[in-house]
């Protein structure tokens, strides 16, 4: 029962943070333009740009569970929690601007708007 005491709400929120964040960049990073006859022509940059952001979020998503490891073991580490979370913060809000671009949808969106949320919520716990 000791051990369950020491998960705070805090490690919580680290940990779905950082799954989310796995979650979202292994899709990015997946991402291919779509083909076929209607479909419409994507820069070669867009999809590159994407693939690194998904590389970025996918480390960050494994720093943040990083971190709800070294808080869980009550171990000292450099304040660095902080500067993740707004950077994964940052990632998502990326998103979800991309989400709004034509054409929309609106699944795109609300999932995007979530991350966002998430990680400023994780920024506040660190």
């Amino acid at each position: 029962m000791g051990v369950l005491r020491s998960i705070g709400p805090d490690i919580y929120v680290a940990v779905a943070t950082g799954i989310w964040f796995i979650v979202s960049g292994i899709s990015l990073m997946r991402y291919r333009p779509p083909t076929g006859r209607r479909a419409l022509p994507v820069a070669g940059w867009i999809v590159v740009t994407r693939r690194i952001r998904g590389v970025l979020e996918f480390l960050g998503g494994l720093a943040a569970i990083g971190l709800a490891a070294i808080s869980f073991l009550q171990l000292t580490f450099p304040p660095i929690g902080l500067p993740l979370g707004l950077s994964l913060a940052a990632l998502a809000l990326w998103s979800a601007i991309e989400a709004w671009v034509p054409p929309l949808r609106w699944l795109k969106i609300v999932l995007s708007v979530l991350g966002f949320a998430l990680a400023v919520f994780y920024a506040g716990f660190r």
